[in-house]
């Protein structure tokens, strides 16, 4: 019995190794190249009325392109790794027959990729070219897988100088732009240049848009950024008809700038020190102390006869003064 449990949970296991690859290759293939069509039709349906028609020249250009970037693993544009623009690449697979073509290429890498996912990564105004560019008219598409099971899709759009309704000017320059990925995409178009006009009088710049012109094409033509032409018109979108006035730049307003005066630097004069006489003050003389003349001799005499000798002298003195003064008159009187 234990046998056919192992036996039985071997033979669940190698079905699920088998089932994994399957659901993630259908993963990977749930969008097709008729989805992406549609999708970028859809889209061009809110800005022009004439849908983008498949070409098999372009299917075949857009088919290579995707094997070779699966084939490299590419994380951008092949012109990134030294091939030639989309336009001369589909040129040489016969699209255009001849004639000056003009192609703007998306792209895109993801291992299990739906239209919202898609949708996502080609949403921006880059991507957007082949619907809101009313001279885009073909469409081609291709999807390889790359060899660590990523997908890749590529959308190529076309123009054909001299087609009915087609522009004389096509599409960006290359402009990257990062996607979800990590990838950034490159786009790679040309714009026919076309006679611009002049400032007039007053040194503004004004255009009067022919057939087939869009914003894109006159702000590269005039070297200006379309925003700064919808800003100037107060345009609030992208449409602009046949016989409309743009302007393009205002007369830039001079700046004066102001005249610098030189100002002498008069010296500075230095204060000179004034001496300030001083007040004399008292003088004050040195009184000389008096040396005694008998101190040498009186410092030979010893001092008790000196003492004794002074109070004889006193006592002698004493008895003389007493004796002439006291006794004598008395004894003269008797």
């Amino acid at each position: 019995m234990r046998r056919y449990i192992y036996l039985f949970l071997i033979v669940v296991l190698l079905a699920g190794l088998l089932v994994l690859p399957l659901t993630k290759a259908q993963a990977a293939g749930s969008v097709t190249g008729a989805d992406m069509i549609s999708l970028m039709n859809s889209w061009r349906s809110g800005y022009w009325s004439n849908a983008l028609i498949e070409d098999s020249a372009l299917d075949q250009c857009a088919q290579w392109t995707a094997e070779e970037m699966a084939g490299m693993g590419a994380g951008g544009h092949l012109t990134s790794y030294g091939y030639t623009d989309a336009s001369t690449r589909c040129s040489g697979f016969g699209f255009g027959g001849g004639s000056k073509t003009f192609v703007t290429e998306n792209w895109a890498k993801h291992y299990t990729m739906t239209i919202d996912i898609l949708a996502g990564y080609w949403g921006d105004y880059w991507h957007m070219l082949p619907a809101t560019e009313q001279q885009y008219r073909y469409v081609g598409v291709g999807i390889a897988t790359a060899g660590d099971g990523s997908t890749y899709y590529v959308l190529h759009a076309g123009a054909i100088s001299g087609d009915t309704g087609e522009s004389s000017s096509v599409g960006s320059g290359s402009v990257p732009t990062d996607l979800p990925d990590g990838s950034t995409p490159i786009v790679n178009n040309y714009v026919v240049s076309f006679p611009t006009s002049t400032p007039d009088l007053d040194g503004n710049i004004s255009h009067v848009v022919k057939s087939g012109e869009t914003l894109y094409t006159i702000a590269v033509n005039y070297g200006v950024t379309i925003d700064a032409i919808k800003t100037l018109n107060a345009m609030t979108s992208n449409d602009i008809y046949v016989g409309d006035l743009l302007k393009i730049s205002l007369k830039p307003t001079p700046t004066i700038t102001p005249t610098r005066t030189s100002t002498v630097m008069m010296p500075t004069r230095t204060p000179t020190q004034t001496l300030i006489p001083t007040t004399p003050g008292p003088t004050r003389t040195a009184t000389p102390t008096p040396v005694p003349t008998q101190l040498p001799l009186l410092e030979r005499i010893d001092r008790q006869y000196l003492g004794f000798g002074l109070l004889v002298l006193s006592a002698v003195g004493f008895f003389v003064v007493v004796f002439f003064f006291f006794i004598r008159p008395k004894f003269k009187k008797n």
